[in-house]
């Protein structure tokens, strides 16, 4: 029997592959307070870096599954040092990711990372969901940030700028698809390490959804900064890997709009396990789905099976549980019986996290 084909996350056979549009057949919007938000695929991050490979004229190397791996492919502590380190701290992590990519600037991009971004999605834009850069400059973060709050990912940079320019920027633009971390060695990747416990998540799993905020990171020092430096970082949305108690964790865990990262994550998750549960159940029909309300049953079903995974699995409430709005076939207007078309609403409650506690302690004799 031959081994079952590799997934297009996996192979890098099907870069370049552009199929039509998922709107064309499921046309999800999700909305989180009335902000309309998008998805993709998750857990697997992509350094983007310069340097000249003998190997391969790809953007897109690997995807890696080791250490060792990126080293026989040229990426020797001697080599690529910078590569080396990074995907050192992203495969260090006891809970982080099982593989990554090393995306290409070359020196035809003139150090353009919008041109560098292009390229690299051109041979595949499914093939990652979170992007860390080699570059610490605030004009590349803004660059890399830009390009990617259009898209359906997410990314992670780091800075060791006191002055906190980059996320005060990036704040200022309200994005909702880019961290900033602060760390006071730019030789060091404390965004590969974050990237890698964060990423670890398994958002398809029950209980899976966590939070990047005390995350407990390997081989990466944390930063001790004063109190009102610490509150500078979080007054600009940015992020901290600092010690408390003798503990060093991350914190706090937010995009620099202010939202929490895994409302992000979560937003697109939904999004895209809906996409693909609704393509199946058309795929699968094996004549049709009809548009009767039997029809329309069948359509709901696949949806709340995703709203209810998304309980089990720690992305909405339980204690409001989601709900699939439909019409009854009778409701329908004949434009949309027509051309076929379905329109569903649906509601379900973030379940959120508690990361803060307020105590009051009366005593009394």
């Amino acid at each position: 029997a031959q081994p079952p084909p590799k997934s297009p996350q996996q192979s890098p056979h099907h870069r370049g592959i552009m199929p039509a549009a998922i709107i064309e057949f499921v046309d999800v919007t999700v909305n989180v307070g009335g902000v309309t938000a998008d998805k993709f695929a998750f857990g697997i991050p992509i350094g983007v870096f310069t340097f000249t490979s003998t190997i391969s004229p790809d953007r897109q190397h690997g995807p890696f599954f080791s250490l060792a791996e990126v080293v026989a492919d040229g990426f020797s502590s001697i080599a690529e040092p910078a590569i080396y380190a990074w995907a050192s701290a992203v495969f260090s992590q006891g809970d982080g990711v099982d593989s990554l990519l090393i995306g290409q600037q070359t020196a035809g991009d003139a150090g353009d990372y919008t041109v560098t971004m292009d390229a690299i999605e051109a041979e595949g834009s499914d093939t990652w969901y979170i992007t860390n850069i080699e570059s610490r400059a605030d004009a590349d973060v803004a660059d890399v940030a830009a390009w990617t709050e259009s898209r359906d990912k997410i990314a992670i940079f780091q800075s060791d700028d006191a002055g906190l320019v980059a996320a005060l920027a990036l704040q200022g633009f309200g994005y909702n698809r880019s961290a900033l971390i602060y760390h006071d060695d730019d030789s060091e990747y404390l965004d590969g390490a974050w990237t890698s416990s964060g990423g670890g998540l398994n958002l398809d799993t029950p209980g899976g959804v966590g939070i990047w905020a005390y995350r407990s990171l390997s081989g990466v020092p944390f930063d001790d900064v004063t109190g009102t430096f610490a509150n500078s970082i979080y007054g600009a949305d940015a992020n901290l890997y600092g010690r408390n108690k003798g503990l060093s964790f991350t914190s706090k865990g937010t995009m620099a709009s202010g939202r929490f990262i895994d409302t992000t994550t979560t937003v697109d998750w939904v999004k895209l396990r809906t996409e693909e549960a609704v393509l199946e159940t058309f795929v699968n029909a094996g004549t049709k789905v009809p548009y009767t309300n039997a029809g329309i049953s069948i359509i709901v079903g696949s949806v709340q099976g995703v709203l209810d995974q998304g309980v089990s699995f720690g992305h909405f409430s339980g204690d409001a549980p989601p709900t699939v709005s439909a019409p009854d076939v009778s409701e329908v207007s004949t434009a949309d019986k027509t051309n076929r078309v379905l329109s569903l609403t649906a509601q379900a409650t973030l379940a959120g996290a508690i990361q803060k506690l307020e105590l009051t302690i009366n005593l009394a004799f």
